[in-house]
């Protein structure tokens, strides 16, 4: 934002500024948003700034966003339990993890937990223009309504960092092994019906994840990306000291979304070195920089 906005005194993060759109323009380079971005945008309160924010999102993303989080463990748990018991699957279309519906970076137009009506015709307009549609949700949403959706995010926020510091302060003296099965288990028990769900899609019994003494469970916890980035780097900001903040939630949310779908990962240093920490570079063979420079080199 810095960059497009006073070049002069961004000499080079303007440089990757211009090599990243003209990268995006030929195709060469995907830049998709996340819903924390999206909130991030919201919540700025000066009209002008958001809205050239806004502008420089669009611009680079072309109103591509990640799919929400329950269709992209729809897909993770589906994939895991098809192979664990040899039934028939469908390997989605490559592209499947990016929408250009930026409110499927939530959750999908039919998922009843969107509560809105959004009736065809204006969902016409959205794919016929989305990144318009994006710009305006952005920069022209009404205000009451956009403070309310900052709103919201920010309770679910804190919920999960409150749980966090609950479960810190709780398990603080066992041992990391010990921590990870806790969490593991509080993962699968906070998702279990979505992940019943998707197994009796599948024809499988709603009781499969015990077979084998919990085994299936234990798989696809382990080798879910959703989960596994979850409760990885949920262990590495567990064992830090000082408090654990608000902000942090929405990083954490960014990592698990885009670690195993990304090439090259750019974000401030404590949650690089979380991941890093973490041996995810290594598990989803992504790259994890802090410095916007070493773009130059990459596009």
């Amino acid at each position: 934002m810095r960059a497009a906005q006073t070049p002069a005194d961004h000499a080079r993060d303007h440089q990757v500024l211009e090599r990243l759109c003209a990268a995006v323009e030929a195709g060469r380079v995907r830049l998709p948003l996340t819903s924390s971005n999206l909130y991030e945008t919201h919540k700025v309160n000066d009209a002008p700034l958001r809205a050239a924010i806004a502008y420089t999102q669009v611009t680079l993303s072309r109103a591509q966003v990640f799919r929400g989080r329950k269709r992209r463990l729809e897909v993770e748990v589906g994939r895991i339990l098809a192979d664990i018991y040899g039934v028939p699957w469908t390997e989605p279309n490559p592209d499947w993890v990016f929408s250009r519906l930026f409110i499927e970076a939530q959750a999908e137009v039919d998922d009843p937990r969107l509560s809105l009506d959004i009736s065809e015709r204006v969902l016409r307009l959205f794919r016929e223009d989305p990144e318009a549609a994006l710009f305006d949700y952005l920069a022209d949403s009404d205000d009451d309504v956009r403070r309310q959706a900052v709103a919201t995010f920010e309770q679910g926020a804190e919920r999960l960092r409150a749980d966090i510091e609950v479960r810190r302060a709780k398990h603080r003296n066992e041992s990391l092994s010990m921590r990870r099965r806790i969490y593991s288990v509080l993962l699968a028990l906070g998702d279990q019906e979505f992940m019943i769900d998707t197994a009796v899609k599948l024809g499988l019994p709603w009781r499969c994840f015990m077979d084998n003494k919990g085994a299936t469970m234990r798989r696809v916890v382990k080798d879910t990306p959703t989960f596994l980035i979850e409760r990885e780097v949920s262990l590495k900001l567990e064992g830090q000291r000082g408090n654990i903040h608000i902000n942090d939630m929405r990083d954490m949310q960014n990592f698990t979304t885009v670690l195993p779908y990304s090439n090259i990962v750019v974000a401030e240093n404590k949650f690089i070195n979380l991941a890093r920490q973490a041996g995810l570079a290594e598990c989803f063979d992504v790259r994890l920089e802090t410095d916007l420079g070493v773009l130059l080199e990459s596009i």
